[in-house]
């Protein structure tokens, strides 16, 4: 009788060894990825509480950013032009970063956590689904007092 294998049993064993290693890999790695979202919707969550720290963080971020400009205008890599352009950019994100609505990035993170990372025995999925209601309500408390009319079908 001809195997599929010809009696060769170390192709065998590597193959039981590898397919449950894949396994565990992806597993291991919709778990970090779980984690790092959840840590990115508390964040958010806190910057949602606190706006004036969110814009002293993106403040803090832009002076950096200004500071090699300014090191990369000074070092002739630059031009006038390019390094007020850069400067210009480096505002328009600070801006973008701090009007944005800490409230749905939080829900998005939540739900990113919670739905798009799940995986068995994730610990931080099953965390970010228990926090995603508060989220979600507050997301839509933020809508109300903006008086935005917002249905069920637009947030999920």
């Amino acid at each position: 009788m001809k195997t599929y294998f010809n009696g060769n049993f170390r192709t065998l064993a590597w193959i039981a060894l590898a397919v449950p290693a894949f396994f565990l890999l992806a597993a291991s790695d919709l778990c970090l990825r779980s984690r790092g979202a959840l840590a990115r919707a508390e964040e958010e969550t806190f910057w949602r509480d606190n706006p004036v720290k969110k814009a002293a963080h993106y403040e803090d971020i832009f002076k950096e950013r200004v500071s090699v400009i300014s090191a990369d205008r000074a070092a002739g890599r630059l031009t006038g032009e390019q390094a007020g352009r850069a400067r210009t950019l480096a505002a328009a994100e600070r801006d973008f970063f701090i009007s944005e609505s800490s409230a749905k990035q939080a829900c998005i993170w939540y739900r990113t956590a919670a739905e798009d990372f799940r995986a068995p025995f994730n610990p931080w999925a099953g965390e970010a689904a228990k926090k995603l209601p508060g989220a979600l309500a507050a997301w839509r408390a933020e809508l109300a007092a903006k008086g935005v009319k917002a249905e069920d079908w637009m947030i999920k």
